[in-house]
């Protein structure tokens, strides 16, 4: 019997920030840019089956809020365990303040 699926939904802020992001790169380098897409949507769609296999993010450690990274980005989500459902709310720099979150 396989592994019941989580819905993995993308608030609009995150998908925004990841198109930034792509952009950014793809004016730089489009092979590289096209690699990360690749990257993020490859660790994004195993939180379908793993959603807590990220770790819980460190500025925020009571929230819940969980986080995969993918090279310098992290990618924050919650699980929402009741209807089966991954949030992805943030595609950020690791360089970049969380300060934002805090109503999340």
């Amino acid at each position: 019997m396989g592994k019941a699926r989580y819905a993995v939904r993308w608030a609009t802020p995150a998908l925004r920030d990841l198109l930034e992001i792509v952009e950014y790169i793809r004016a730089d380098n489009v092979q590289t840019a096209a690699r990360f897409a690749r990257q993020v949507r490859s660790k994004v769609s195993r939180l379908a089956v793993f959603p807590h296999s990220g770790r819980t993010v460190p500025e925020f450690p009571s929230t819940g809020l969980r986080e995969v990274l993918i090279g310098d980005y992290r990618v924050i989500y919650r699980v929402v365990s009741a209807s089966r459902r991954v949030e992805i709310l943030i595609v950020r720099h690791g360089a970049r303040r969380l300060a934002d979150l805090r109503g999340v």
